[in-house]
C-alpha cells in the first residue's frame, strides 16, 4: 500500500470521527438539559430507587445532583480536547498524503495514536463510570452505545498503527 493511500484513509477515518464527537461537543452545548436529565438519572440513580430489588445494593453510589453541571462541563472539556487532537492527525495524515514521504506518515500516525487513545479513554471512562452507578439496569442503550465506541476506537487505533509498504513516487523527473 502506498503513502498516499495509507494517508486518505486514515484522513477518512480521522476526520470522521473527529467530526462525530465535534458534532458531539455542538450538542452537548447546545442542548445542555437532554444532558442534564441523563446525568441526573445516572448520578442519583432515581431510575433504580424506583425498583424494589433491581439495583437496590447500588444505591449507595449515588451522588447529588448538584453534580451534574459541573461533570457535564468536564464531559464537554474532554470531548473538545478529544475532538482537536483528532482533527490535528486528520490534518497530519492530508499533509503526509500530499507530500508522499513516510517520514511525515509517521508523525500523523503517532498524533493520531495519541488522540485515538484519548478517544479510547473517553468511552471507556463512560462506560466505567456509568457501570458504577449502575446504568445498565435502566439505561441500558447508553452503555451499547459507550461500548460500540470503544469498540470503534480500538478498530481506528488498530488502522491508524498499521504500517504501508512503500512510499510514493518521487515528482522529480
Amino acid at each position: 500500500m502506498s503513502i498516499r493511500i495509507a494517508a486518505l484513509s486514515r484522513l477518512i477515518l480521522l476526520s470522521g470521527l473527529a467530526a462525530w464527537l465535534s458534532i458531539a461537543v455542538f450538542n452537548n452545548m447546545t442542548d445542555p438539559g437532554t444532558n442534564h436529565q441523563l446525568l441526573g438519572h445516572m448520578l442519583s440513580m432515581d431510575l433504580l430507587r424506583s425498583e424494589a430489588v433491581l439495583g437496590a445494593g447500588l444505591a449507595w453510589h449515588a451522588w447529588p445532583v448538584e453534580h451534574v453541571p459541573v461533570l457535564l462541563y468536564g464531559v464537554i472539556t474532554v470531548q473538545l480536547l478529544v475532538a482537536a487532537a483528532l482533527w490535528s492527525a486528520a490534518l497530519l495524515f492530508a499533509r503526509a498524503g500530499w507530500s508522499g514521504r513516510l517520514r511525515e506518515l509517521r508523525q500523523a500516525r503517532s498524533v493520531a495514536v495519541l488522540a485515538l487513545s484519548g478517544f479510547l479513554l473517553l468511552w471507556l471512562w463512560f462506560a466505567c463510570g456509568g457501570l458504577w452507578f449502575g446504568y445498565w439496569i435502566k439505561q441500558g442503550a447508553v452503555q451499547s452505545v459507550h461500548l460500540t465506541m470503544i469498540l470503534i476506537a480500538l478498530g481506528a487505533l488498530l488502522y491508524a498503527q498499521s504500517t504501508p509498504t512503500q512510499e510514493a513516487p518521487s515528482h522529480a523527473a
